[in-house]
Order: C-alpha cells, then structure tokens, then sequence
C-alpha cells in the first residue's frame, strides 16, 4: 500500500502518459513485499534478455538494408553510362558458293574447313561439251561476218547499179523522145514526098492523054507518045515510093513512141533509188545484228567454258563440303560454305538499352571461348528494326490477345584492332558492353 501511495504522489494524473509504467512498477513493489518477492524478481530478470535481443535484430537488419543500398548505389555509379548484354555472337558473312553450271565434277581441289584465297580453285567440271559449244559459236561468228561483209559490199553495189540505171533510163526516155521527133519529121517529108509525086503522076497523066490524042491526029510522031508514057510510069513508081517511105516513116514513129514509153517504165522503176539502197542498208544491218548476236553467244560460251573451274570469291574457310569428283551436279548447287576471315558481332540489346547508342562508340567483348580476355570494338551500325520485326511470322499487336515483351534490337559491332593470333569463327558466345557515355 505504501508503495501504491508513493506512486500516486509521483504521477497525481493516475495511469496518464506514465501510468502502465507506474502501475508496473507498484504490483512488483506489492509483489517484493510478499511471500512470493523472490520469485518475481526472477521473473523479470528473465523478460530483461529478449528485449535485447529484439533490439539486436533490428540494428542487424537495418545494417543489411544499408549496405545493401550502399552496394547498390556504388555498382549504379561505377555502370553508369555502360550497357551490357550477353545475347551477342560472333557472325560472318558467310557466302554459299554454288556453280553456274552443271555437269559432272572431275576434281575437288579443296578439303573440309581449309583455309582458302580469293581466286584459289575450289573443283573443276567436266568441260568438254562447253568447249564444243565454243568452237560452234565461233563458226556461227565467222558465217556471221562473212554475210555482214557481203551485205556491206551490196549496199555499194546497190548504190551504184540504182544510180547508173536512173541516169540510163532517163537518157532512154530523152533519147527515145528525140526519136519520136526525128520519126515524125520523117513522116511528114514522106507526106510531102508523097504528095508531090502525086502531083507530078497527075500531070504526066495529062500530058500522056494530051499526046495520045494527038498522035491519034498524027499530030506528033510515036516517039513522042512512048516519052510520056514514060514520065507517066516514072511519076506513078514515084507515087509508089513515097507512099512506102510514108509507111515507113509512119512505122518509125511508132518505134519511137514504143521506146518512150519503155523508157519511161524503166525510169519509173529506176526512180525509187533510195527505197532500194534503204532496203540494202537494212539488209547490212540485219548482217550486222546477226554477228552482234553470235558475238554475244561466243561470249557467253567462253563464259560457261570459265564457270567449269569454281574459284573462291574472296579470302575465308572453306567449310561444309559438298562435292566430290564424280558427282553430277546442276546449277546452283552450292559447293562450299565459304566463311571470310573477316568477322563482327551482332549483340541483341534491350529496346531499354538503346536509345543513347550511336555508331562509333566504344565496346567491350569478352568471347566465351577466350575466358578472360576482353577485346576492344565499336558500334558499327544499329538495325532499323527488332529482331521479332524481321521473322518469318512477326507479331501482329491488333489481334487483341497483347502482352507487352521487350523486344531486342541487333547492334553490329566491328572490331578494333584483333589481334591476329586470335582467330574469330562464326556463331561462337560473347558478352558485349556499349559505353554509351563517351
């Protein structure tokens, strides 16, 4: 009771902001005054070591907790402005060689994964019907010349016959026209010739009458009547022959008339002439296409007669053999899995991880099969697109069953200075870091 009493003077206020304590504090006091003070005081002693340890945890946890934060914050600072990934890879352009043209493999001149040089023989195909091919087009080349030589020479001779028969027909039809001319001035002397002799008949008529009369008055002796009978048998063969030279004038003319319009024919096909050198110079240039044709089959069998002996197009490994002497092989088919030396890596960043990269920054490269050692690179390029965007079935977003993924976008890394003792081959792992900040 006493201790109750002195605990009230302490806290007037009853179990106020101090009153669960002070309460505590007058049960252990009514407690020690009892038969029972020992064993309270052993109780509190005990519940005195939990809370300890209660405390202890606290401290210890919140220790984790900062060291923890403290951890964080260092690697944060120590990777800021780096972006790492380790879905990267080494990758070359590895080129399928494959042949031009088929037949039957005589010789491989290569071995699986031996290391080859550009122009360096990889197999050989039968060549004996592409060499027939090429001496047949070269016969083809020669007929074709020697018609384009032909039909050159035509164009001149063309040219020249076209020409002299114009000038000669129209010689014929200025000719052939004075012919006419001079015909029917001949016609029209004949005409005259003709009706003079008439006149002169008509009057060697009167006169043989006149004397026939009077020799029958016996007016004039007989020798005088045979003199006219004679001018009038003379005038009438004059008659005679001036009418066959009219007919024949007349006839003349008619020649001559005839030949004009030969002539003029022949001037009217003669005419044309650059119709016909037009058309012997398309026939030169049909000779002239036909040898540009049988150049260009020439050439394409020398090609082919070349694509029987398969070189290696560049500098690389010649993997993956496919052929063997003996073989029948087509076109197309691929001899070899040429890797070139020459290789990068494609690192597939977070879409996240992009957005400060450029072409030129520094990376760093650790190769799983070289442990331990990093290698010195640069951004080469970064692609246009995520690697889901180019696959064979890229996701449609609009379908309505969308979940958001990351997507990943290849960034090419080349090389900087690899060391030569170091060889690269396609496909092996790596770890590939961006220092995006510099």
């Amino acid at each position: 009771m006493e201790a109750q009493t002195e605990a009230k003077k302490r806290d007037p206020e009853g179990p106020g902001r101090n009153g669960v304590a002070a309460a505590g504090a007058a049960a252990a006091a009514s407690d020690a005054s009892g038969p029972n003070a020992t064993s309270a005081t052993s109780a509190t002693s005990a519940a005195a070591p939990p809370a300890k340890k209660g405390r202890r945890g606290y401290v210890i946890v919140g220790s984790i907790v900062a060291l923890g934060a403290a951890l964080y914050g260092a690697v944060a600072v120590i990777t800021a402005g780096h972006e790492s990934t380790d879905d990267a890879q080494v990758s070359a352009d590895v080129v399928p060689v494959g042949l031009r043209v088929s037949g039957l493999i005589t010789k491989v001149y290569v071995q699986e994964n031996q290391l080859v040089k550009q122009g360096d023989p990889l197999a050989e195909i039968d060549s004996a019907d592409y060499a027939a091919r090429e001496k047949q087009a070269e016969a083809e080349l020669a007929t074709a010349e020697a018609q384009a030589k032909a039909a050159d020479a035509q164009v001149h001779v063309v040219e020249a016959t076209s020409k002299g028969g114009l000038a000669s027909a129209k010689a014929m039809v200025s000719g052939s026209s004075a012919g006419v001319g001079s015909a029917a001035a001949q016609a029209e002397s004949a005409r005259a010739s003709l009706a003079r002799a008439e006149v002169d008949m008509k009057k060697a008529q009167l006169d043989l009458d006149r004397t026939k009369e009077l020799r029958a008055a016996n007016a004039v002796p007989p020798q005088a009547l045979d003199n006219q009978q004679a001018i009038f048998d003379s005038a009438n063969a004059a008659v005679a022959q001036a009418r066959a030279q009219l007919a024949f004038a007349e006839q003349s003319k008619a020649t001559a008339l005839a030949q004009v319009g030969e002539a003029q024919g022949k001037l009217s096909q003669s005419t044309p002439v650059e119709a016909q050198i037009d058309e012997a110079r398309a026939q030169a240039a049909l000779a002239h296409a036909k040898y540009d044709s049988a150049k260009a089959l020439l050439d394409l069998a020398k090609l082919q007669l070349s694509y029987t002996k398969v070189l290696a197009p560049a500098d690389g490994l010649a993997s993956r053999l496919t052929v063997h002497p003996g073989q029948l092989v087509t076109i197309g088919q691929p001899v070899i899995q040429l890797v070139p030396v020459l290789t990068y890596v494609v690192a597939n960043f977070k879409e996240t991880q992009v957005g400060a990269m450029r072409p030129n920054q520094e990376a760093e490269i650790e190769v799983d099969a070289y442990p331990g050692r990093k290698f010195k690179g640069k951004v080469e390029s970064i692609s246009g697109g995520t690697g889901a965007s180019f696959s064979l079935l890229p996701a449609d977003n609009a379908t309505g069953n969308f979940v958001k993924v990351v997507q990943r976008v290849p960034v090419r890394i080349a090389w900087d200075n690899l060391p030569a003792n170091v060889p690269m081959r396609a496909g092996l792992s790596a770890d590939v870091t961006v220092l995006v900040g510099k």
